[in-house]
């Protein structure tokens, strides 16, 4: 099994060197999200259609680089876990790392559904042949959204983000009310109340996700390598990285559960010394420290 993890990771790094990374944008993986919604109709896979809707979102915006779905689903299966969102902080963490994200998207879909209502039309008893009184029906789509960004290396949640959208059958001309044989991504869900309403959340939510990274930065640097006194860092020219750039260097400690919810609280961070960028590359850079006995799990902030 780490054979085969270690040859899915090896690809993923030969396929970035080739081209498919962007130099100085972020990786982002997105996992299924759990389904807590209670609809009546049988959806199947809410969860699945809801994040591939998310990641056509994030990769819309042009600032990330996403980990394909076909990857993921890979190593969740070498790891024997589901790719529901339902995971550990921890858990999630690791799933990135295996995949050479820095951070990876978890969460769940809260709401999912058409509430069906009828409307009355009085006053009508003289132009309709059925009298006043009449009922005319509605439909009403809502979807309701809520998701957390993991940093992959200390699986500390660095961002969190809720959408919600309702579309009404009332808003579109003709009949676009729901079919539940509609599956995500096939011609004509589109165009479906509950799939605007969908639209509509995971838009929110990566318009939000996407002003929180820019925000925080670029997050947490990576060792590559360690030589005596001199690191190599995965920030290199074309993220930014100047010479003389000082560093913190931290070291993650023992994940901490929350006692009576059993959530993951992230890793206590300790720092261990400070480094100083003296060679920069394009996509690499080398930095000297005094610290001793590093580890190449170690970050720097």
């Amino acid at each position: 099994m780490k054979k085969n993890v270690s040859m899915i990771f090896s690809a993923l790094l030969l396929g970035l060197s080739a081209g498919g990374w962007c130099a100085g944008k972020k990786i982002v993986c997105v996992m299924d999200l759990e389904d807590k919604s209670s609809h009546s109709h049988s959806w199947q896979n809410v969860g699945t259609g809801i994040a591939e809707m998310m990641v056509t979102a994030l990769a819309d915006t042009k600032k990330y680089t996403l980990i394909e779905r076909e990857k993921l689903e890979k190593v969740l299966d070498e790891q024997k876990l589901g790719a529901s969102g339902a995971v550990t902080a921890q858990t999630a963490a690791k799933i990135g790392r295996l995949l050479g994200a820095q951070y990876i998207i978890t969460g769940s879909v809260t709401e999912f559904g058409v509430k069906d209502s009828k409307i009355g039309v009085g006053g009508l008893d003289k132009v309709l042949p059925f009298g006043g009184g009449a009922k005319v029906s509605k439909n009403t789509a809502r979807v309701a959204i809520d998701v957390r960004a993991i940093d992959t290396t200390s699986a500390q949640i660095v961002a969190a983000a809720k959408g919600e959208g309702s579309k009404s059958s009332a808003e579109f001309k003709g009949d676009l009310s729901i079919a539940p044989s509609f599956d995500f991504g096939k011609e004509g869900f589109d165009e479906t109340i509950i799939g605007k309403a969908a639209r509509k959340a995971v838009d929110d939510v990566a318009a939000e996700l996407s002003k929180k990274f820019d925000e925080a930065g670029g997050g947490a640097v990576k060792i590559i390598k360690i030589t005596g006194k001199q690191i190599y860092i995965n920030s290199g020219g074309a993220d930014g990285e100047k010479e003389g750039h000082v560093y913190g260097i931290y070291r993650m400690g023992e994940e901490m559960i929350d006692p009576d919810t059993g959530e993951s609280l992230g890793s206590e961070e300790t720092k261990i010394g400070t480094a100083k960028v003296v060679k920069v590359t394009p996509k690499y850079s080398v930095a000297e420290t005094k610290a001793a006995d590093l580890q190449k799990t170690d970050i720097l902030k």
